[in-house]
């Protein structure tokens, strides 16, 4: 029995000394260098925007409303189209309107005939008056029905000018350059005036943004709507920059349910891009800094203790930790790294403090066999 123990230890024994003396054989290797490259972070002077759900809406909005009577005849326009202000878009039966054009006029050429009768009559009668060959009381009696037949004289002018008006209204104009809608009502259907809705125009050239703002950024938005700031905006869900609007009604209070304030700026959105009714994100500048560190928004990492970036002193990664102010797309704004200090982006997959680097025009040593996959550690490694 005690010999077949000693066996077993002294077989484990010659295993583990053949071990040893392989491993001795086999000495580590190390890893290859990491090859990088390396951004210098630029100073410039660089604004902050906050964001904002914001509704776009026409700056107008026009809703066509005959103001006569009548069989609605003819629509001369494309619907969803563009109109010019003062483009032609319906026309009303004119027949009824061009009759009491008609009617006006004879009236008003009979008693024009009177009234330069009367007239004659009073110039008549002044000499004879002078004489008493008739009496005071004939000659202000002729008079009076002069006066009288001049007032009905005016008021037949001024019923003529309102028939050829209502012949006038009978031609529908756009009162405003914009883009018109649906027709709401077909041709050959009754209208009534001041009743029928025609169709709606909206002004969209140039258009508004609006969005609320809490109360703390009142001053930002009265700065940018003083000094013509640039407003960007955005698709609310692509992120497409659709156009650049500027601050132009900053509302005179502020909601206090919400404590926030209304802001309206204007795009001129000659490409078609922003459309009534549709939601955008409006960006508002409410920083601006000058000199400011930047770099690209992917050098920044962001760890346990907070953001960092990684440098390479040496040919070797460290860590340098760093305060994001705010990123701005694809540009970061940030304090804390040391003047002229070289930043490694992009970030390797597979890097992590302490790895050898191999920077931009430098070769790696030549090693034997094939080369080992780049670089060891996790991704990204929190400092």
């Amino acid at each position: 029995m005690s010999i077949m123990r000693f066996g077993s230890r002294g077989l484990l024994a010659i295993a583990l000394g053949l071990s040893l003396s392989a491993c001795q054989k086999a000495p580590h290797r190390a890893p290859p260098p990491l090859s990088v490259e390396l951004v210098q972070p630029k100073t410039q002077d660089v604004v902050e925007y906050r964001s904002f759900l914001a509704t776009v809406a026409p700056l107008q909005t026009v809703t066509l409303v005959p103001q006569i009577s009548g069989i609605l005849q003819t629509q001369s326009f494309v619907q969803g189209g563009k109109v010019e202000r003062g483009q032609v878009l319906f026309r009303i039966d004119p027949a009824q309107a061009q009759a009491s054009v008609a009617q006006a006029a004879a009236k008003l050429a009979a008693d024009e005939a009177t009234a330069r009768y009367q007239a004659r009559l009073v110039e008549q009668d002044k000499p004879l008056v002078a004489k008493d060959f008739i009496t005071r009381q004939s000659f202000e009696q002729a008079v009076s029905q002069a006066e009288a037949a001049r007032a009905t004289v005016q008021a037949d002018r001024a019923a003529l000018a309102q028939a050829r008006l209502n012949l006038g209204y009978t031609v529908i104009r756009a009162p405003i350059a914009g883009t018109i809608g649906m027709a709401l009502v077909k041709p050959g259907n009754l209208v009534s005036a001041n009743q029928t809705q025609l169709a709606v125009i909206n002004q969209v050239h140039p258009i508004a943004i609006n969005f609320q703002i809490p109360q703390g950024l009142l001053g930002a938005a009265r700065l940018a709507q003083s000094e013509g700031l640039a407003v960007p905006v955005f698709d609310e869900k692509t992120g497409a920059n659709l156009a650049t609007a500027r601050v132009q009604v900053v509302d005179n209070g502020v909601n206090a349910t919400t404590a926030t304030v209304s802001v309206q700026a204007q795009a001129p959105n000659d490409n078609d891009a922003l459309w009534p009714g549709q939601y955008v994100e409006a960006r508002l500048p409410v920083r601006r800094l000058q000199g400011a560190l930047t770099l690209p928004a992917g050098a920044v990492q962001q760890g346990q203790s907070g953001n960092f970036v990684y440098i390479a002193p040496g040919g070797k990664v460290a860590v340098q930790k760093v305060d994001l102010l705010w990123e701005d797309g694809p540009l970061a704004v940030l304090q804390g790294l040391p003047a002229g200090s070289a930043v490694i982006y992009p970030v390797p997959a597979r890097i992590y403090p302490g790895a050898r680097v191999l920077l931009p025009g430098e070769t790696a040593p030549e090693r034997g066999g094939a080369a080992a996959h780049a670089g060891h550690g996790q991704r990204r490694q929190q400092p």
